[in-house]
């Protein structure tokens, strides 16, 4: 699998709300979607205070998900580093089991696995690659890339995969970071990129990183707008890259933290929002409790269907339902559904943004 330039990297934790939303997109923005997935963490429930399902419990559905969700289609699939060392009931490693049961639908995944993973996990990983023939990922996060030995740990990795480096998707993971200024980060960047060196000799080059916010309780309530770094820096980037020097496929974190946890919902009421991604910044609709109010998504729906910015109900399957929200015509529903709109919006309104990036002069 060789990505194009236009092709877009979502990375997306597998639940509902994120899965729900790769499901839902249009077919010609799935042909130019890769998606970077994760099998998320055990969910905890506050009130017994223990994990609200069993490792095999909560991984055992993934294969079978993945099948109904995206098919065929390719995807990397990782596993949260919080569970990643885990085993399901039969003694396997969690990779193991889940590409056993991907097998059998014939999907796309490929392994992936970070520059950091335990000598197990990549024993495991090895197998897998052997087996499927579809190579690997490893992910490099951005205190890694910037250690002067990353090249050599790349390659030793790669070697203990039993993969060539045109086997290997290389994924640099820049997590959350202060993107300005631009000019400076991406100078960094540049320089660590050089320390790589030959980037063409991986098969994929892809970074990943977000500028949304952990937590939105500093968002003002009403209407607010957030500058969308992530992608702003990634065109900045791409206009500083040397010529010859490989440009990486852009990816995101969607509108999802990579560190967002589940909080406790006796203790904290989350706020009802919307956030609606367009060119330039978030567009971010926000009330009071949700659960106090849900009926307040009709005003936030229709605060965005008036603000200018608003795509239209035919854009995406996300902004037909705002569209429909807006006019009383779809409920407030609940918060994994909100998530669930806004990325599939986020997702159409990337490809987008990448079309006209890429057509520019």
């Amino acid at each position: 699998m060789i990505l194009t330039k236009d092709i877009y990297v979502p990375a997306v934790r597998w639940r509902q709300g994120e899965y729900q939303a790769l499901a839902r997109l249009a077919t010609a923005a799935k042909d130019r979607v890769v998606p970077y997935i994760t099998i998320p963490e055990v969910e905890f429930d506050f009130e017994t205070r223990q994990p609200k399902k069993s490792v095999h419990q909560h991984v055992h559905p993934f294969a079978a998900r993945f099948n109904a969700k995206w098919g065929r289609r390719p995807a990397w699939v990782n596993v949260h580093p919080g569970i990643a060392n885990e085993r399901m009931d039969d003694g396997r490693d969690i990779p193991a089991y889940v590409f056993e049961a991907l097998r059998t639908t014939q999907a796309t995944a490929i392994p992936s696995v970070p520059l950091d993973a335990t000598a197990a996990i990549v024993t495991s990983v090895r197998a897998i690659a052997a087996t499927d023939g579809l190579g690997s990922a490893i992910s490099v996060r951005l205190e890694d890339l910037m250690k002067p030995n990353v090249r050599a740990r790349i390659e030793a990795l790669a070697a203990s995969l039993g993969q060539s480096l045109d086997e290997i998707d290389l994924v640099i993971d820049l997590g959350a970071p202060n993107y300005e200024p631009y000019a400076a980060f991406a100078g960094a960047l540049i320089a660590a990129m050089r320390r790589l060196g030959d980037l063409d000799a991986f098969r994929n080059f892809i970074m990943i990183g977000t500028a949304i916010p952990e937590t939105f309780k500093d968002v003002a309530k009403g209407a607010d707008q957030l500058p969308r770094h992530d992608w702003l820096f990634y065109q900045a980037l791409l206009g500083k890259i040397p010529a010859g020097m490989r440009q990486p496929n852009y990816g995101d974190y969607t509108i999802v933290h990579p560190d967002f946890k589940a909080l406790d919902m006796r203790m904290i009421k989350a706020a009802g929002k919307l956030v609606y991604t367009t060119p330039g910044d978030w567009e971010v609709r926000k009330g009071g409790a949700f659960n106090d109010n849900r009926s307040q998504m009709h005003d936030h729906c229709a605060s965005i269907v008036a603000c200018g910015k608003f795509d239209g109900a035919g854009y995406s399957i996300g902004d037909d339902y705002i569209a429909k929200c807006a006019a009383h015509l779809e409920g407030p529903s609940n918060q994994t559904r909100w998530k669930e709109v806004a990325i599939n919006h986020h997702i159409t309104r990337v490809l987008d943004d990448l079309s006209r990036f890429l057509a520019a002069p």
